[in-house]
């Protein structure tokens, strides 16, 4: 309805609804009806997916509480391969909206297999696609997959993310670089080379600084390098936020490249405390980077796991393996151990898979198959009350063997 046509049925009726009111006081408005919930359900028995199950297979759960299953789809492909309801109607076919996010500082020459499987196995007409590289998000227009071919289209995105990977990293090489040689010159050595032989021309340089202007200069690098990773709490939350609001199926694929930050060793810390024992500013700013090293992470994981879940997202995390460099007067500590266990979840959460792996191409194809075959149930909730709680669903198959993946739950707004 148009703003001319609401503007008049609402005038249209105004005259009605006076007369009425002087007459009798109204009645309250009954409670909208619940919307139909839809769930997204993978089953799969020795590692393949069962196509042939019925609805009458299906049990589902609302908070415990057994609920009607009105329809069930099998989606194959982003088409309709079979469907069964109660008379009520089941859901259209699907559309398909694929986000695909690179956390990576280094090009991996298989990401030129993701992509050609991608465009070559995945994407069709009709599907939109978004690329969010370290640099900046893309979005491929809905018509570009009829208009121009699948070989020029995956030739061009490989090219975009080799670039932007090198440029969206840049800051954050250097900021590890710096901190390498840091910790090179406070441990007391600056003639070492790490074990990539990079060529070092600052750390003759740095060691002629005093360790506590070093010491501070590398405090300030650690806060810089935190302030630029990609994992944020708010910026989870409103990109969930935004993807609910994208109807049909929409798969999300993380590629994370492991992370290793450069931190003083504990041999070198405790030379250095009883070096500068007498030395009050060096010692607290020593101690310092002990606060640095162990503060706690902020994420609240529940909530970012629930509004994932929530928007119906299809969340993949790949986890990238990276070998750490060994570099003199420092630990390697692994900078992944606040966000893995969270991406995790977020998988676990939407039905979704999780893999670590230095072979991103082929688990990226384990993880878009997966999301390519699955069965859609619906259901109108019972005893339903939009008080904003969080209704989890779990849903049962009774055939022997099948392991069952589903969403969490949702929010009853």
């Amino acid at each position: 309805m148009n703003a001319r046509r609401l503007i008049a049925s609402i005038l249209a009726g105004a005259a009605a609804a006076a007369t009425a009111a002087s007459a009798a006081p109204q009645d309250p408005p009954a409670p909208p009806a619940p919307a139909a919930v839809e769930v997204r359900v993978h089953v799969s028995a020795a590692g393949k997916f069962q196509d042939d199950l019925k609805l009458g297979d299906f049990t589902l759960l609302e908070d415990g509480r057994p609920q009607k299953i009105s329809s069930l789809t099998l989606v194959n492909g982003g088409a309709i391969a079979r469907r069964e309801d109660d008379g009520a109607g089941a859901p259209a076919a699907p559309g398909r909206t694929y986000t695909l996010l690179f956390q990576a500082v280094t090009w991996d020459p298989k990401f030129s297999g993701v992509i050609d499987y991608l465009f070559g196995s995945i994407l069709k007409s009709g599907d939109a696609m978004t690329l969010i590289t370290p640099f900046k998000p893309y979005q491929l227009q809905k018509d570009a997959i009829a208009a121009k071919s699948k070989a020029e289209l995956s030739t061009g995105m490989e090219d975009v993310l080799r670039k932007d990977i090198a440029r969206g990293s840049g800051e954050y090489r250097q900021l590890i670089a710096d901190l390498r040689r840091l910790t090179r010159a406070i441990s007391g050595n600056t003639a070492a080379f790490d074990e990539d032989l990079e060529s070092d021309l600052t750390t003759e340089s740095l060691g002629g600084m005093g360790v506590e202007m070093q010491i501070e200069r590398y405090r300030t690098t650690l806060l810089r390098l935190d302030s630029i990773r990609l994992v944020d709490e708010a910026k989870l939350l409103a990109f969930a936020a935004a993807l609910k609001q994208v109807r049909g199926q929409k798969t999300v694929v993380l590629f994370y490249e492991r992370e290793y930050r450069p931190e003083i060793s504990d041999a070198s810390m405790n030379r250095l405390m009883a070096i500068y024992q007498e030395n009050f500013d060096i010692l607290l700013n020593l101690m310092d980077l002990f606060q640095l090293y162990k503060r706690e992470k902020k994420f609240d994981a529940e909530k970012v796991t629930r509004a994932f879940s929530d928007a119906g997202i299809d969340f993949h995390f790949i986890f990238m393996e990276k070998k750490s460099q060994r570099v003199f007067g420092a630990k390697m500590q692994e900078q992944s151990e606040d966000v893995f266990p969270m991406f995790v979840k977020i998988a676990e959460a939407t039905g979704g898979t999780h893999e670590t792996s230095q072979n991103p191409d082929a688990t990226f194809k384990r993880a878009a198959d997966a999301s390519n075959q699955y069965y859609l149930l619906s259901y109108v909730p019972d005893a339903y009350t939009p008080d904003g709680g969080f209704r989890s669903i779990e849903v049962k198959v009774g055939r022997p063997g099948c392991a069952v993946v589903n969403r969490l739950g949702y929010y009853a707004k």
